[in-house]
């Protein structure tokens, strides 16, 4: 039997410097915050809830920089712009508590994070970083 196609909400969320945040899980492996939805539930509301959830803290999706399929399993993935987390955004910032799934976050820049990133996501932030370097801004 086929998987089950889903969808996936992740946010595209920097600091000043335009660093994008990234989370650490246990494989060492790098990802987006966010994550899947329920079903009837929209990939925006899920990043939001996923967010929420790992980190503590609260953000809008202002807009979709791009989706792309996950390969292998009938389900997309939806890349959110937000607005950039302020100082006391980070401040806020708590891991989860009694799980292994994500062990740390950092705010990175875009070369160099291909390695450890699924080919999905790597896709959505090249694809986002060339998106808002275009002179329109999207």
């Amino acid at each position: 039997m086929p998987p089950t196609p889903h969808i996936a909400g992740l946010a595209h969320l920097t600091d000043a410097a335009g660093r994008l945040l990234m989370l650490k899980t246990a494989d060492g492996s790098w990802r987006l915050p966010g994550g899947p939805a329920l079903p009837d539930e929209s990939a925006r509301n899920a990043m939001a809830y996923h967010v929420r959830r790992d980190l503590h803290i609260r953000v809008e999706p202002r807009f979709v920089l791009g989706m792309e399929p996950i390969v292998g399993t009938g389900s997309t993935a939806y890349l959110f712009a937000c607005d950039n987390l302020q100082e006391d955004d980070i401040a806020r910032i708590q891991l989860p508590r009694g799980t292994a799934d994500i062990t740390a976050y950092a705010f990175v820049d875009y070369p160099g994070i291909a390695e450890t990133v699924s080919p999905h996501e790597h896709l959505l932030i090249t694809g986002a970083a060339t998106a808002l370097r275009a002179p329109d801004g999207h």
